[in-house]
């Protein structure tokens, strides 16, 4: 098994941490639906990397955060400072990950 280093995960699971967090003041100002759905989404992933430390298995997660960042992600649901900070938010954990997952 090729484990990520232990305070590179924590950094990883800061940022996602932090786009839940900026999420959900999103829906504090906002009624946007696609906000509740960014929210149930970044769950998952926050799940799914508080379990799992193989490269591998975490490459899969970027895969899927980046996916949804460049293919499917919601241009501006709002034009807040908070949007950006979660656009910037997954920007950083993608580049992040794939420095770590070398």
């Amino acid at each position: 098994m090729n484990k990520i280093e232990e305070k590179k995960h924590k950094e990883l699971v800061i940022i996602l941490t932090e786009l839940i967090e900026t999420i959900i003041l999103m829906k504090e100002q906002e009624k946007d639906y696609l906000l509740i759905q960014n929210e149930n989404e970044a769950r998952s992933w926050l799940e799914f990397l508080k379990k799992h430390i193989d490269k591998d298995e975490l490459k899969s997660l970027e895969n899927e955060i980046s996916d949804r960042f460049f293919f499917k992600f919601d241009v501006q649901i709002g034009t807040s400072e908070l949007d950006n900070k979660r656009a910037e938010l997954m920007k950083k954990y993608i580049l992040k990950s794939n420095e770590y997952l070398k």
